[in-house]
């Protein structure tokens, strides 16, 4: 048919092309063979599925119950190994007494005893806290950041005096939902290595924090971390090089000899991260060997 002056009429021209017609939501009629083919793989996949999840489950569960006894072994490991230990450090002090006014060697050996009884001791008490920190519940509430960072950097203020030091926090830090004792404890132990590897006349630190939505990355960042509040603690100390970024939040991993920069056990950072993850939340760092490091962390709970 062709819609003409006259209306629609029926031309010969056109009779011979091809009639096409899109036929959406209908198919040739489904087989009994097929459809129980169908509902059977549909069973085989469910069963797959539902296999799967069980040995899923069972596996969350067998590793949580295997971090509990980890935790808890630490605990009382780092626990029961202190008295022996305070032990061993009361009679070294002793046998310092007499060993004075007898072989220098001597006295050289009691003391090194005693050095390496207080490093294990130090040891210990960074283990029992990290375990606490895998078992303590946090304590949600809602946290004024500028008061909290103010307490923090009174809490490092011997390692401020160590040498002259510039502190910049941003004028207006945001009010977050997080534990408040142990995100104190992130500032403090961020503050604490940016004052400590230091090795300007000045160490200058920047406390700031971007706000959700609103960051231009300049580097490689976790994904999704740009949906939260970022907070980072920037330093001009010595920095670190990139074939130890990986190494830097390991337990007991130095580094540095053990006594350059004040010593220390090597945990701080472990717990950092230990602390950043129980609030579901991301912690990593910028850095430049010789320039100076930013740490960033991002709260899930923010």
């Amino acid at each position: 048919m062709v819609l003409g002056p006259d209306g629609p009429r029926v031309t010969p021209r056109r009779s011979f092309e091809l009639f096409r017609d899109s036929v959406r939501g209908r198919s040739t009629p489904w087989q009994q063979w097929e459809i129980e083919l169908a509902l059977r793989f549909r069973l085989v996949v469910m069963e797959l599925v539902i296999s799967r999840a069980e040995q899923l489950t069972e596996l969350n569960l067998n590793l949580e119950r295997s971090n509990d006894d980890l935790d808890a072994f630490a605990y009382v490991a780092s626990h029961d190994l202190k008295e022996p230990l305070r032990g061993i450090h009361k009679y070294a002090h002793q046998l310092s007494d007499s060993a004075a006014s007898a072989d220098p060697r001597d006295a050289q050996r009691v003391e090194g005893l005693i050095r390496l009884t207080l490093r294990m001791d130090s040891l210990l008490d960074s283990l029992l806290h990290f375990s606490r920190v895998g078992r303590v519940a946090l304590d949600l509430e809602d946290v004024d950041l500028d008061e909290l960072v103010h307490e923090a950097l009174e809490m490092v203020v011997a390692r401020r005096s160590e040498k002259p030091s510039e502190v910049v926090v941003a004028p207006t830090l945001p009010h977050i939902r997080a534990d408040r004792v142990r995100l104190r404890e992130v500032f403090v132990n961020l503050l604490s290595n940016a004052f400590k590897y230091n090795d300007k006349p000045t160490a200058r630190i920047e406390i700031g924090w971007y706000r959700p939505h609103a960051v231009h990355r300049k580097t490689h960042w976790p994904p999704g971390v740009t949906e939260h509040a970022i907070f980072y603690v920037k330093d001009n100390g010595i920095g670190i090089e990139a074939r130890h970024a990986e190494q830097v939040y390991k337990m007991f991993k130095r580094l540095h000899g053990r006594d350059e920069y004040g010593g220390g056990t090597g945990a701080g950072l472990t717990i950092v991260k230990k602390l950043i993850e129980r609030h579901g939340g991301d912690v990593w760092f910028d850095s430049e060997f010789g320039i100076g490091s930013t740490f960033y962390i991002s709260l899930g709970v923010a």
